[in-house]
């Protein structure tokens, strides 16, 4: 007897190690090939709907299927006919929207995904007659939950990694020297700039303590070091506590420099070159 519970719980564990900032579409490629070997199907696909004209075939087995073109239409009705539903036919209706497909099939079962930046159909086809008992549909539902909790999480890590690059990008461009350190002791960020100033390698991440300790470094050199000190720390008094506009006379230069509070994540140093 078939353990659709074991199964499900097998296609859990395969998909947990999944890279959310990977392609999504290798991992449906992934969660497809396994959901055939699960479920023992002869032909198994993606079925992408491009646009309100185009719907398209890939990650197909058996190959020869992939790049077929369908019309949508039909297949939006029949969906929302079963109220966007998984279809079971145990015995393929005759005439339906899916037919160039399932020729010489005698079972298929039609999963619709549409999570994050996916809107598509998972077919699976079987030669034979395939029972879907409610035992097999729970399977189903369980498998499609998982594929759309992990395309909505991937979507989530795509489009957070997009603002952050665009929002770091803009702020590496700027002449200001930023230094963040975070309120939990473990989080700090420079810009371009910041990292020149304190002679760290590059910009990005590092761990409060290495900036803290640069930033020391920095107002050692400073001739009024004693008043700098002082002005730091009423700085760091509270989380909301803000210091504007010190100036720190290097042998060399005159900075300008502002300990501002970041709504109780931490504080933010903004160094300027007078």
């Amino acid at each position: 007897m078939v353990s659709w519970e074991r199964k499900a719980l097998t296609f859990i564990s395969q998909t947990s190690e999944w890279d959310r900032r990977g392609d999504i579409r290798t991992f449906l490629s992934f969660g497809i090939s396994l959901l055939r070997e699960l479920t023992g199907a002869y032909m198994s696909l993606q079925l992408d709907f491009e646009d309100s004209y185009t719907a398209r075939v890939t990650g197909a087995t058996p190959s020869y299927l992939d790049d077929l073109i369908f019309n949508p239409g039909p297949m939006h009705q029949l969906l929302e006919k079963s109220g966007q539903r998984p279809l079971y036919w145990t015995q393929i209706p005759e005439k339906n929207a899916f037919e160039d497909l399932f020729q010489a099939l005698s079972s298929a079962v039609i999963i619709p995904v549409r999570a994050g930046e996916v809107n598509a159909l998972i077919v699976l086809g079987w030669s034979d007659i395939h029972a879907c008992d409610s035992s097999f549909r729970e399977f189903m539902d369980i498998v499609r939950t998982r594929i759309e909790e992990v395309c909505r999480h991937a979507h989530v890590e795509h489009t957070s990694d997009k603002v952050i690059t665009r929002y770091t990008s803009i702020l590496n461009t700027l002449s200001e020297a930023l230094v963040f350190i975070g309120g939990d002791g473990k989080s700090g960020w420079i810009n371009i700039a910041a990292a020149q100033l304190l002679q760290l390698e590059q910009p990005g991440e590092y761990a409060p303590a290495v900036l803290s300790g640069a930033m020391a470094t920095l107002i050692q050199q400073a001739l009024n070091k004693s008043e700098i000190a002082g002005l730091a720390m009423q700085a760091f008094a509270s989380p909301a506590s803000r210091v504007e506009h010190m100036i720190w006379k290097m042998s060399d230069r005159i900075l300008d420099a502002s300990c501002l509070p970041v709504e109780g994540k931490g504080k933010l140093w903004k160094i300027i070159r007078n």
